[in-house]
């Protein structure tokens, strides 16, 4: 059974294949790219340049968005009790009759005031105002 190169890359340390990157890089018209640049890239945690990719960043979330869709139709009472207890840093083990009280009457007021977002409304204003910011980007470009 014939071996690659692939075969021992994939065994070296993370030094040593950045190393072998920048000689395969510069065997190719000589191009020069430090080392340390392949090695940083090398080092990076998965999560991190996954999130770069948008296509990655959509597989990514939709595990989390249908879970959340999923919990929130079969009984938005607690679902939305649940992000309290979370957004609030409270922890479950420790819940008491007064946290239990508090989220009740927060849940109530919820319903009683037909609030349909739960998000502050800072959040939804900065979601907007990058959204607006990225579509006139987009629509530059394209008149560039």
């Amino acid at each position: 059974m014939s071996r690659n190169y692939y075969d021992d890359f994939t065994k070296m340390p993370v030094d040593k294949m950045a190393q072998s990157i920048v000689d395969m890089t510069f065997s190719y018209q000589n191009t020069v790219v430090p080392k340390k640049h392949y090695k940083e890239i090398l080092e990076t945690n998965i999560m991190d340049i996954a999130s770069q990719d948008i296509n990655i960043e959509f597989s990514l979330l939709k595990p989390y968005f249908d879970m959340i869709s999923q919990m929130s139709k079969e009984n938005r009472k607690y679902f939305v009790k649940a992000l309290l207890i979370h957004e609030l840093k409270l922890k479950y083990s420790t819940l008491d009759s007064q946290n239990i009280f508090a989220l009740s009457a927060t849940w109530d007021f919820i319903e009683d005031n037909r609030i349909k977002q739960i998000i502050d409304e800072h959040i939804v204003e900065v979601f907007k105002e990058f959204k607006m910011v990225n579509n006139e980007t987009q629509k530059k470009d394209k008149t560039n």
